[in-house]
């Protein structure tokens, strides 16, 4: 029993030994790691920068703000000693009794490491922004002074470009150096603030003078080189045409010159003056304004010969519209002896000579106008296409007149043919009924006989008018077609009805005892005398189907077989 505590005596112990042991490496690592970081911030080079800084000889602003990065620093340096110290003696406390309160002190001392960390981060990126800033404000000088000479080459070298305006850009380039002097003065002292200041309006107005360089050529070249040009060969054109006797849609087109031939000379001062934005807004007008005047002068020098072409071609074809309306005119008035108009064709004749002298109107109007070199070409040119439009609508409808009246005398002759066959017809209609040899017709087919005489008696007096009505000629002509063949068909139907029961009446002698046939025989016999030949044929053929059935099928097919 003793024995077996003794065991678990000594595993307890081992096992204290071996935590111990865990914890103390432990401890030791993590001191090692902070210990690094603060060996770390011995070696920055804190204070090289500082005196770096202190040899730029920094005034203002920038003399104040290293002096307190200066104190920072004084206070910083003692406590990253105190930070290595710290950690040797935090590596000898992990081997003594103070290993159980080690953890405390370990946090304290990384919490000491972070803030010395941050400081020297801080500070250290200070110094480089201050470093940063002087070799920028002493490039800055090398390149203002190799851009200034290159702006001063460019304004001798291509002062043709610039013309007056070189008066100007170098007053201004004289302003940039004036101000990149003191810039100069700043950096050289070493006052960086105020040099910054400096600095940044400069490049800016650097920026706006390089803009101009590149500008002011592009305006200046149409000013000098181009709008002169352009409007002394407007006035020349100008005064050349007028004495050609030319007119223009614009009115006062000399004083139109004359007026951008003054705002020529003023964009030109504007942009003496650098007065840029203006300039460019000048310069699209002047270019516009000038295509405008080209084109109404061009406008009119192309239209004369186009218009002096089409002024022939409407002379003859005005008279050939007018000697065309009149000879249809006379034809209307001699049809209109012997025939009616239904569609006021005289008066649309007189309304087409009414165009007609409408546009003839016209026409003189610009002849005269040529002829006493007054003529605006392009409207001339506008009117008489208009005019020559209208007269071709004019002898279309002139064409359609004719085409109209000239069909009445044919339409007649072939109307006439008409009415004589129909008249034929009626005849043979009635001699077919005659030789049928009928106790008579019914009041429906006699009504319908009479009707269509009397249709085609009213169509012979139409025709024999002293005036005919072509439009009723033709319409009584549709109505006589359909009416005769239908008198046809009833006709037909007629024949056919009669003959046919004339041959069933013979086919029922065949049975002399049949009481059925004989009734049917007596009934259609009544029927027949009283002018039913449908109804007599219909009773006779269904009393025969009834006694031999197929009979009246058959005997209707051999009728029909031989007469059709």
């Amino acid at each position: 029993m003793m024995f077996q505590i003794l065991i678990a005596i000594l595993v307890i112990v081992l096992l204290l030994l071996l935590g111990i042991v865990w914890f103390q490496r432990r401890a030791i690592q993590q001191i090692s790691e902070l210990q690094a970081v603060s060996a770390h911030l011995s070696k920055q080079p804190l204070a090289a920068n500082l005196k770096k800084a202190q040899q730029m000889q920094l005034v203002g602003d920038a003399c104040d703000q290293l002096a307190k990065l200066q104190k920072e620093y004084d206070q910083l340096a003692p406590a990253i000693k105190r930070l290595n110290k710290q950690g040797e003696d935090l590596q000898a406390a992990v081997k003594t009794s103070q290993l159980l309160t080690i953890n405390s002190a370990i946090s304290d001392y990384r919490e000491a490491i972070e803030k010395a960390s941050k400081q020297a981060d801080r500070l250290q990126k200070q110094l480089r922004t201050l470093h940063q800033q002087e070799e920028n404000h002493h490039e800055a000088v090398d390149q203002l002074k190799q851009r200034y000479q290159q702006y001063h080459q460019q304004l001798d070298d291509k002062s043709f470009e610039y013309g007056e305006t070189t008066d100007q850009l170098n007053d201004r380039l004289a302003d940039l150096e004036d101000r990149y002097a003191k810039f100069t003065d700043l950096t050289t002292k070493g006052d960086l603030e105020a040099a910054q200041e400096i600095l940044t309006d400069l490049q800016a107005d650097n920026q706006e003078f390089d803009d101009l360089l590149k500008k002011v050529p592009q305006l200046y070249k149409p000013l000098v080189a181009e709008f002169p040009d352009q409007l002394a060969e407007l006035r020349s054109g100008y005064e050349t045409l007028t004495k050609q006797h030319y007119h223009f849609t614009e009115k006062k087109l000399g004083q139109k010159i004359d007026q951008l031939q003054a705002k020529l000379t003023q964009t030109v001062k504007q942009l003496n003056d650098l007065q840029v934005d203006v300039v460019e807004q000048s310069n699209q007008d002047l270019s516009t304004e000038i295509d405008h005047l080209y084109d109404v002068m061009q406008k009119e020098l192309d239209a004369k010969p186009e218009a002096q072409h089409l002024m022939k071609v409407m002379g003859e074809f005005i008279n050939h519209a007018r000697r065309q309306n009149d000879e249809l005119t006379k034809e209307l008035k001699r049809l209109n002896l012997s025939y009616t108009f239904n569609n006021n064709e005289i008066e649309a004749a007189r309304r087409l000579d009414e165009r007609i002298k409408a546009i003839d109107k016209d026409y003189q109007r610009d002849a005269q106008a040529i002829k006493d070199d007054q003529a605006l070409y392009s409207q001339i040119l506008a009117s008489q296409k208009a005019n020559q439009q209208e007269l071709t609508a004019v002898e279309e409808k002139q064409r359609e007149i004719n085409d109209e009246v000239a069909k009445l005398q044919t339409d007649e002759q072939r109307a006439k043919k008409m009415l004589q066959r129909y008249s034929v017809d009626i005849r043979t209609i009635k001699r077919q009924v005659e030789q049928l040899n009928l106790p008579g017709l019914s009041t429906d087919y006699l009504d319908y006989f009479k009707g269509v005489s009397d249709e085609i008696k009213k169509l012979a007096a139409a025709l024999g008018q002293y005036k005919v009505d072509m439009d009723d000629v033709t319409k009584q002509l549709i109505m006589v077609e359909a009416d005769l063949e239908t008198l046809h068909t009833k006709t037909n139907d007629l024949r056919d009805s009669v003959e046919l029961t004339e041959r069933l009446l013979q086919y029922a002698n065949r049975f002399p005892n049949d009481e059925t046939v004989e009734k049917a025989a007596q009934e259609a016999r009544q029927l027949f005398s009283e002018y039913e030949y449908a109804k007599s044929l219909e009773k006779i053929g269904t009393a025969l189907e009834e006694v031999e059935p197929g009979s009246f099928k058959r005997l209707e097919d051999s009728y029909y077989n031989e007469n059709h």
